[in-house]
Formats: structure tokens, sequence, C-alpha cells
């Protein structure tokens, strides 16, 4: 796997490495800490916990915070193994509830730095279960737990715990970023390659250059150790996913069809995002065998549509940006769906928040386009 560093501002390439050591990594468990969560309406899980005795446990939560009703998708915090001490009625606001929760506080990637008391009033709180990896669209999605009108002590200020030591490896020892003169912090972006150059992923770096040796791979190369701040730090079970794409695994069908959960998440962003010019029109055939979740769906009409390794959406609101063109199959067209009742059984319990089953969403979208589904 090649990557790129480059500069935030014109691109600039700073240095090349065949691998970076340590970029993959589980976030720390953060401390606990006790939480207020103000004029709360809980619903599903959180409302069954809510209903059970003190001490119940609900998990791993995150909350997306709407300001003056505009929600800030990329400013969300996550609660960690939340734990329900206590309820109680919200005295200002009939049948509301107070809850009193212990867990650990992840923050974003960034924030607003302090907050005045009259700009909090202005926020709102919406509360969603760990199962909506797709924050942009957690609307659409039945992970909904509920809302609250205020959690004061979740803006407190913590240790930043994201820096950590990453090492380069198999840099060219004159690359811009070992030059004398670039000392200090160095923001950039990380490019992740596959063997074609195809960039296939890539994060915010924020680093510091503590030094350079020869490099384990020989040569006149060399290994440079960095502290880094990594934005979106992939979690260690992705470096398969990635793996799998660097070696041209997606070549064959249904690569993705071991993985589950967030993995196949993970391999939807990877996906190729282009393909050749739209086509109207044709037949296209689709492998049900492994469509045994949401994420797995959009794998498969993906394959369906632009072969190994295609992308065709990767939920129910990106497949109607494909639909409308730019992603090699315009409707009229028809997709034959093998083995139909494979995602008709297994997505029984995943919906929209209109509480509209989502397969039955995705086939509707995909017949209003235009597309004729043959169920098989």
């Amino acid at each position: 796997m090649g990557y790129v560093l480059t500069t935030n501002d014109t691109h600039a390439p700073l240095v090349r490495c065949s691998d970076v050591e340590g970029l993959f990594a589980d976030p720390p468990t953060p401390p606990r800490e006790e939480l207020v969560l103000y004029e709360c309406a809980p619903l599903d899980a959180l409302r069954d916990a809510v209903s059970a005795p003190a001490g119940t446990r609900v998990g791993d939560l995150w909350i997306m915070i709407s300001l003056k009703g505009d929600r800030a998708y990329d400013w969300t915090y996550d609660l960690v193994d939340v734990v329900i001490l206590q309820q109680r009625p919200s005295p200002d606001a009939p049948g509301l509830v107070d809850l009193i929760v212990e867990a650990g506080v992840r923050p974003p990637e960034w924030d607003f730095g302090d907050l005045s008391a009259s700009r909090q009033e202005q926020l709102h709180f919406e509360l969603f279960g760990p199962d909506t990896a797709d924050r942009a669209n957690a609307a659409d999605a039945d992970a909904s737990y509920g809302s609250c009108a205020a959690i004061p002590r979740l803006f407190a200020r913590r240790p930043d715990r994201r820096w950590g030591e990453l090492r380069l490896v198999g840099c060219e020892p004159d690359a811009p970023l070992l030059a004398p003169e670039r000392t200090g912090y160095v923001g950039t972006r990380l490019l992740a390659l596959d063997r074609t150059g195809r960039v296939m992923a890539e994060r915010g770096l924020g680093l510091c250059v503590r030094g350079a040796e020869p490099s384990t791979l020989g040569g006149d190369l060399c290994d440079v150790t960095v502290d880094a701040r990594v934005r979106d730090r992939p979690p260690a079970a992705f470096e398969s996913v990635w793996r799998l794409w660097r070696d041209d695994r997606a070549a064959a069908p249904n690569e993705w069809a071991p993985l589950t959960g967030n993995l196949r998440r993970e391999w939807l962003q990877l996906t190729r995002k282009t393909a050749g010019a739209d086509v109207r029109g044709g037949e296209y055939h689709l492998d049900g065998r492994f469509v045994t979740d949401a994420q797995g769906l959009h794998c498969a009409i993906g394959e369906a549509v632009n072969g190994p390794g295609g992308y065709y959406g990767q939920c129910w609101h990106s497949l109607g940006d494909c639909l409308d063109g730019g992603f090699g199959a315009v409707p009229p067209f028809t997709l034959v769906w093998h083995d139909y009742d494979v995602a008709h059984r297994a997505l029984t319990g995943d919906r929209l928040s209109n509480d509209t089953p989502y397969l039955q969403a995705v086939v509707e979208r995909l017949e209003s386009w235009g597309v004729t589904v043959v169920r098989q």
C-alpha cells in the first residue's frame, strides 16, 4: 500500500512512503463522567432503559447537535458505554425527563470553542444508536434514541487523546517534508493509494517530525518518526479491508461478502466512485446471496451495475444521486435481482425514519426512476 502526504493548501507532495505504521488504531477508552440530559424525550432502547432499574446499561450512543434548527453533521459527540444512574421528571417540561447518566465522552475532531450560556440555549441534541455509521443520513435511519434540550457538561474541556506516534516507512531522504527549514507543526493530507495509483482514502494529518533513520526496506530510503494527530483515524479492524483494496482483490465479485457491519461500510467508502459514460437501457444482474444487511445491499447493487468493487450509492440517499446520472448507468434499465428472498428475510427490521421498510424503500426508489426490478 502506498501513501502520499501533501500540503493542505496547494496539495503539493511532501513525502511518499510504502507504509504508515500506527495509522490503524482503535480510539482510547475515555474516562467515565457524569452527565445530565435535560428535558429528554427518550425513544427505542433508551426509553426501555429509562423504565428499567437504576444502573441499566444502554451501550454506546452518539449525539448530533443542531444550532437554530440546522444540523451540524460533523459536530457529533460519542457517549461510550452509557449507564443510566437516575431519571426524574423535568420540572419545566411536563412529560419529559432529566436523565443522569455515566459515560465516557469522545468529543468531535473540532468544536466551536467556549460556548456561552445563551449560545447553548440555541442548541438541540438528538441521540442515536451505534448502528448509524452514516451520520449524515441519520434522519433516515431507524436508530433515533430521542432528543433533549441541554447537556451542559458535554462541552467541558478534555485532554486531546488523538496524538500519537506514526512511522512513515520507506521515504525518500530528499522529500520536502524533511527539508531543514520545515520545522514544527505541519498540516497535511494523507492519501492512501491502491496498486493502480488511485486515491482510495484520505485523512487529515497534523504532524511534527521527530527523526529519521535508515529504512528497514534498505537502499537509500529512510523511515521517519512523527508525532501526529489523525482526523477520523481508521480503527484497527479497517486495516484488513484497506489491504484487500491495495492488493486489488476487488477485481473479483463478492470480495466484500465475508465482511460484516462496519467493515462493509468501510468497503463502500473505498469503492470506485467513477464509472464510464452513462448508459441507458440494458440488463444488470444482482447477486443477492450475500445481501444480509443494508450495507451488503449497496455493495451488491454497486457490483451489479459497475462490476466488482463498483459503486452505485452507499445508502438510500446516494442511490438517488447515482440514478440521476454520472455513475455508469441511468434509467431506464432492468435489474434482475437473484435470490431476492435473502434480502427480504434479512432486512425485515431495517426501516427509514418514516417506518418504511428499507428494502421496500430502495426498490420503490429504483422503480420510481424507471428501473424494472425483476425479483428471482
